[in-house]
């Protein structure tokens, strides 16, 4: 038995496929339709920055730009009124009060009287119903013989007069050339060379001893005596030799007695009867005189009324 001879297998040529003949996909019209038209293929690009502003919000702006200008206006609207009153209320209430000074001082109706209310607000202290502070000013006021510049300086004045005011004080100051009109009246006798030195009035007088005139400088001093100004001579002096009124008095005895007697002055009928005299003393280049009250009302009879001495 014969062994089957092996056949070799068949040669087959590996088989050559031909590439399937395809085009170009860039000629495929598929391919031809651009990606940025595909709904899927895009990114929804941000609106445009215009689009986002609101018109409404300038117009709020201004509305609250009108609505503080409005406050503004009316906060300097109630402002000028509030000074415009402010300003009245003082004017009205200073020519009050300048009127009722001319009458109780018996001065004359045009006779220059300078009110000053202190405090900040005269409305504030009219609500309240009282004036804190008021000063007075009245130049060339004449009491008698006496020319002087007179300042009332009155605090706690209620606007109802007929209520008592806290205090009252006068101030009366005679420069040095106004006192020589009552220089005649101290010394009893014609006087010149009026001055005000050292606490005293000095000036220079005359008197006869045995029939011979003597020319002495006399130095009286001012003070208060029973409501009245008293004007008491304290020096004397003789040539060139100065002496105190005790040693004038002790050397010539009853001889110089005239020259020393104190001179009353009552300058209390030139003012109303509420002011009592307290002070006086000679100042700089000037005699000053202090009156005061406590308690009086500016329009009762007390401040009506002149008072008097004795």
């Amino acid at each position: 038995m014969s062994n089957p001879t092996p056949t070799e297998p068949a040669a087959t040529e590996p088989e050559t496929t031909e590439p399937e003949a395809t085009e170009p996909a860039a000629t495929e019209p598929a391919a031809t339709e651009p990606a940025a038209t595909e709904p899927a293929a895009t990114e929804p690009q941000p609106e445009p920055s215009t689009i986002v502003v609101i018109e409404p919000a300038p117009r709020r702006r201004r509305r609250g730009l009108v609505a503080v200008l409005v406050i503004v206006g009316i906060v300097v609207v109630l402002g000028v009124a509030a000074v415009i009153a402010e300003s009245l209320a003082r004017q009205q209430a200073s020519a009050l009060i300048a009127d009722q000074v001319r009458s109780s001082l018996q001065l004359e109706p045009g006779h220059p009287v300078d009110v000053t209310i202190e405090g900040a607000s005269v409305l504030v202290q009219v609500i309240t119903g009282r004036l804190d502070a008021v000063t007075v000013e009245a130049p060339d006021v004449a009491f008698g013989e006496l020319v002087g510049d007179l300042t009332l300086i009155a605090e706690g004045t209620p606007l109802d007069v007929s209520q008592p005011t806290d205090s009252v004080q006068a101030v009366y100051r005679v420069a040095e050339s106004d006192v020589a009109a009552i220089a005649g009246f101290l010394a009893g006798t014609v006087v010149n060379d009026v001055q005000l030195d050292e606490r005293e009035i000095r000036f220079q007088t005359s008197f006869s001893f045995f029939g011979v005139d003597f020319s002495v400088g006399l130095g009286v001093t001012p003070s208060v005596q029973d409501g009245q100004l008293a004007f008491t001579p304290s020096s004397v002096v003789l040539g060139e030799e100065r002496l105190d009124a005790a040693e004038l008095q002790q050397q010539f005895g009853g001889l110089v007695e005239p020259l020393l007697t104190s001179q009353l002055f009552c300058v209390a009928q030139y003012l109303p009867k509420a002011l009592d005299l307290t002070a006086v003393q000679v100042g700089d280049e000037q005699l000053v005189v202090v009156f005061a009250a406590d308690d009086v009302a500016l329009g009762g009879p007390e401040f009506s009324a002149l008072g008097s001495c004795g």
